[in-house]
């Protein structure tokens, strides 16, 4: 599948679930305590309209980028155990320009696959040792491709580092605002007045206040559950790259056989 194509359905998909647990939420414990940390007040007229919400959406948005991610991880593991394209064997050498054309020929079929690290490792070692025939070229294109595929790598996470930014400065801005409407509130003039009119005063810079420290709850909460996923879900594609690398490097460079004139 297309990696824009998947990237999109993981999105519609995280939108859907974000929906479908604000609203599990929204029935459960809407309304309560901890329903007004989570999700906001229910009883608000903007609401589910609400910065908790709104910090529920991009955690899920994230996952779904994860998601992502770790299927490409998975099927690049599953890729590299299933390849077959070079020679396994022990003892096996690559003497034949021929045979090295041929595996040359099934990795460029194969190479379609949108995201693929090994069909391109494979691909570009080759067609270097074609060119020149020098080992020692051959190891600079490929240590080439594999810093390349780290950067690559690592700019498919640029939306994930987004999202850990964007989810606790959501958090701090509704910190920010419900101090300042506590704060608002603080009036001596109005604490003048009768005790219901104190209690009901009271009651409102309190529910400012849980709303100020509840979205940095929230947020922080699901920046460090992001978090941890990122560095789980990297870790493993860039153990996949490695593999990759060290695939081509035992099983293709370490068994080409040069010689006369061609040995470098």
């Amino acid at each position: 599948m297309n990696y824009s194509v998947r990237n999109w359905i993981a999105l519609g998909a995280s939108v859907a679930v974000a929906i479908i647990a604000i609203a599990l939420l929204t029935v459960f414990i809407g309304g309560s305590f901890w329903g007004n940390i989570l999700i906001g007040e229910t009883g608000s007229k903007v609401y589910p309209f609400s910065l908790q919400n709104l910090m529920h959406l991009l955690f899920f948005i994230g996952l779904g980028q994860l998601w992502v991610r770790w299927l490409c991880t998975y099927e690049e593991t599953v890729f590299l155990s299933q390849s077959g394209f070079l020679p396994e064997e022990d003892g096996v050498l690559l003497e034949s320009d021929a045979d090295i054309e041929t595996i040359r020929i099934n990795v460029a079929n194969a190479a379609v696959r949108a995201g693929a690290f090994l069909p391109d490792l494979i691909n570009n070692s080759i067609i270097q040792y074609t060119k020149s025939h020098s080992i020692s070229d051959t190891i600079s294109v490929l240590n080439s491709n594999l810093d390349l595929n780290i950067h690559r790598l690592d700019l498919n996470y640029s939306i994930i580092r987004y999202l850990v930014w964007a989810i606790p400065t959501f958090g701090f801005m509704g910190t920010v605002i419900g101090i300042a409407n506590a704060l608002g509130r603080m009036d001596i003039n109005k604490f003048m007045g009768a005790t219901t009119e104190k209690v009901m005063i009271f009651k409102e810079i309190t529910a400012d206040l849980g709303f100020a420290f509840g979205t940095t709850i929230v947020a922080l909460a699901l920046s460090a559950i992001l978090v941890f996923l990122w560095n789980v879900v990297q870790r493993g594609e860039e153990n996949a790259l490695n593999r990759s690398g060290k695939y081509v490097l035992t099983n293709l460079i370490n068994r080409l056989h040069v010689t006369g004139k061609r040995n470098s």
